[in-house]
């Protein structure tokens, strides 16, 4: 078999359809099939990285004019702006059609569909199956799951803080603006491509550009920020503390799960007018209460077992 997938990735657009959409190219090559993305895809660093570490070949194929063989090639979409009548994903061209979808993506017509929750839902929209909830958690293979701070350990409290691969809402220029007005001692570790560099005259600071080095950090971190996206999932997974905002309405029914049910707590959200509420008190208890951090990594504790992405994997090749 091989796997197509049709995503895109921008500054504007950001890395996330890809990023997740790789976990389940991961699992194909594995298993010894071809894989290769069509789509717009800018060169930006996490993705280049990405591919080169997965050895997918960049540039990505271009939709127009690319042949597929319906006997053979499973198609998967990870897309916001690909239209149900796309020629390119008529169904007679595939021997079949999956798709990673939320809120924001259009109804297409496939024979799968995987929704990145950790809730699980059971829905059959036009006849197609749908996976969700924890056991299918699209996640890379370099995750791992954090240990719980020692109790003895008398270090500045260790903040990791992500809005994305190209963080277009400008959410870690405004959660470190917060920060900053906090006396309390710690060191934030913030990976963004698209922040004031001003920021690191406060010696608690440090701002690295956006790659997977990220993964290093959250290794020892004590607390993340960041937006109810796929990214959040991720540290859920880790089983580290997190603080999440929402910044897109695609990203609302995520953020409204995952506070409700005490994944995470709340930190902010943009209004109507694109601007961020960042709420101060809550950031002043996540740094001060151990208690507080402690109680969310007891929520999350063994909630993801890792192995979303094979069973997508077994699912779609069924």
């Amino acid at each position: 078999m091989r796997l197509i997938i049709r995503a895109d990735a921008s500054a504007s657009v950001g890395t996330g359809h890809v990023m997740r959409s790789s976990t389940i190219a991961a699992e194909f090559l594995k298993l010894g099939h071809a894989v290769c993305y069509a789509g717009s895809i800018d060169p930006m660093s996490l993705i280049l990285e990405r591919f080169q570490e997965l050895s997918i070949p960049y540039p990505v194929l271009d939709p127009v004019g690319f042949e597929s063989n319906h006997e053979n090639d499973i198609l998967l979409i990870d897309s916001y702006s690909v239209t149900p009548s796309d020629p390119f994903i008529a169904r007679e061209r595939w021997f079949k059609l999956c798709s990673i979808s939320d809120s924001a993506t259009p109804k297409y017509n496939v024979d799968l569909s995987i929704k990145p929750s950790l809730s699980q839902r059971f829905e059959l929209d036009n006849g197609f199956r749908t996976l969700s909830g924890p056991n299918y958690v699209l996640l890379r293979n370099s995750i791992v799951k954090t240990q719980p701070r020692d109790p003895n350990d008398s270090t500045p409290l260790r903040i990791l803080i992500a809005g994305g691969g190209s963080d277009p809402s400008g959410f870690c220029n405004e959660v470190t603006k917060a920060l900053r007005e906090l006396p309390d001692d710690f060191t934030a570790d913030i990976f963004s491509d698209n922040i004031d560099l001003a920021h690191q005259s406060d010696p608690r600071i440090r701002i690295h550009k956006v790659s997977l080095l990220l993964d290093e950090f959250a290794k020892t971190a004590d607390l993340a920020l960041t937006l109810a996206s796929s990214l959040s999932i991720e540290f859920i997974a880790r089983e580290i503390p997190v603080g999440i905002a929402c910044a897109f309405e695609n990203q609302r029914r995520g953020f409204n799960e995952m506070v409700s049910s005490e994944f995470a707590a709340p930190i902010g959200s943009r209004n109507n007018s694109g601007e961020w509420v960042i709420d101060l008190g809550m950031l002043k208890k996540l740094i001060g209460s151990s208690f507080l951090r402690n109680n969310l990594r007891l929520k999350i504790s063994g909630l993801i077992d890792m192995n979303g992405p094979k069973r997508v994997a077994q699912e779609i090749l069924k």
